[in-house]
Order: structure tokens, then sequence, then C-alpha cells
């Protein structure tokens, strides 16, 4: 099994002229049985599910549920698991919404979104993580500057010092790229992508942009925040 930072840094550049399937078959075959692909459903975790499902139909998902999802999600995680047979495991914040309502009062998102994030995403995922030893994500580098950089294979550690290796098979990439994959294969998607929105997360901090704006321009909109720290809360080693 490779966890090596040097090592992976040397496949992770060989990887660069493979396509997104040949490094999700790699990946299932090196990390098999701690290995799972997390999505919060947008449509770049639809197209990973669809191609590592041909690879291995009882491979692992994960999702985190907020409390906070759009109906048009919720239904979409209904059509694939209907249309794949995935294993979805669901994981939720150990401080409910009522609780953190009770704790930090209502709107929260509009107060402390990090916080929010930190108690809705980041909590949940840090315990599906747990155990894995290698975690499968839908991230690509045009998505914006705060992912511009990240590599095919990247080497973290748990809180233990054990290693955690996160596979982004999509970094390569682009918004086109997807697109024109999930439309020739019939992959199902969130219909909110029909309807002006670019990036889908929690639906009060989630907005509808132009045709012109940057993809994540709906995320936390007005604000500088970019990522909910599901994909941030670990250094990379």
């Amino acid at each position: 099994m490779l966890t090596d930072a040097g090592a992976l840094a040397a496949k992770s550049a060989e990887l660069e002229a493979k396509e997104p399937r040949e490094i999700l078959a790699w990946a299932l075959a090196e990390y098999a049985p701690r290995v799972a692909i997390s999505t919060a459903f947008g449509v770049e975790g639809c197209a990973l599910i669809d191609m590592a499902v041909a690879i291995d139909p009882s491979i692992a998902v994960f999702t985190v549920d907020t409390d906070f999802l759009f109906p048009e999600t919720e239904e979409l995680i209904g059509r694939l698991v209907d249309k794949y047979g995935i294993k979805l495991t669901k994981f939720k914040g150990s401080v409910d919404k009522s609780e953190q309502e009770r704790r930090h009062g209502l709107a929260l998102w509009g107060r402390d979104p990090d916080l929010c994030c930190a108690l809705r995403k980041v909590e949940p995922t840090k315990r599906a993580v747990a155990g894995l030893d290698a975690w499968i994500a839908g991230l690509r580098r045009d998505q914006g500057k705060s992912r511009a950089g990240i590599a095919i294979l990247e080497r973290y550690d748990h809180d233990d010092g054990t290693p955690l290796v996160k596979v982004n098979p999509l970094a390569r990439w682009t918004r086109n790229d997807t697109w024109a994959y999930v439309t020739k294969r019939g992959v199902p998607y969130n219909a909110l992508l029909d309807r002006g929105y670019k990036s889908i997360g929690c639906w009060p901090c989630t907005a509808p942009v132009g045709e012109g704006a940057d993809e994540r321009a709906g995320r936390w909109a007005g604000s500088q925040k970019k990522e909910c720290g599901i994909h941030t809360f670990m250094d990379r080693k």
C-alpha cells in the first residue's frame, strides 16, 4: 500500500497522464478495502460514482447530511442510490441542529459561517474518514484558487499519525470535461444546476449566479469564504 509522501508524489506525477477512470481503478486496487468516495452530490461526485461502480459495484460512498440540504439534493441522492445500488453512508454532526440552535442561536450560518461549517460539515467528515487508508474526492483544479494546486495523490495524517491518502481523480478535468462525461453517460445530476446554480451546498449559503460568474461565486456570496473546511481541515504532508 503506497503511503510514503515521496513515493506518492512520484506516482501522482505518473497519473497525470491517466484518465480519471484509470486513476480510480488504481486507487481502488491499491487501498481496498479501506477506501471510500466522499460526495456532496455535485456533478463531480455523480461522475465519480458512475465511474467507480463500473469498477467495483460495492465501493463505499459517504456523504454529510448537514440538515440544510436542498430538497433537490435529497431527490438526487435517492435517484443515484436507485440507479447504481451504491452503499451510501450518511454522517451527521454530533451536535444536532436543535442543539446547535440552543447553544448558538438561530441562523448561525449568517453570523459565524465557519463555526456552522465546523459543526455541520467538518466534524462529521473527520469521523467519516477515520479508519480509511484512502479518501477519494471530486475536486478539480479549475474550481477556484483554493483548489488550483491540488495533486492527484496527496498525503495527510489521521489524528493518531497513521497515513491517509487523498485521491483526486478529476484534478485535471475542467468543468466542461465533467459535463461532457455526465451528458454522454446519462448520469443523474442536481436539477438546481439547470436553474443558475453552479456549485451546491447548504440552502442558506448557496445562491444562483450569472452565466459568466466564477463557479463557486454562489457559495457564501458576499463574503471572502470559499471553502467549508472539509477539504482544508488537515495539513498536506
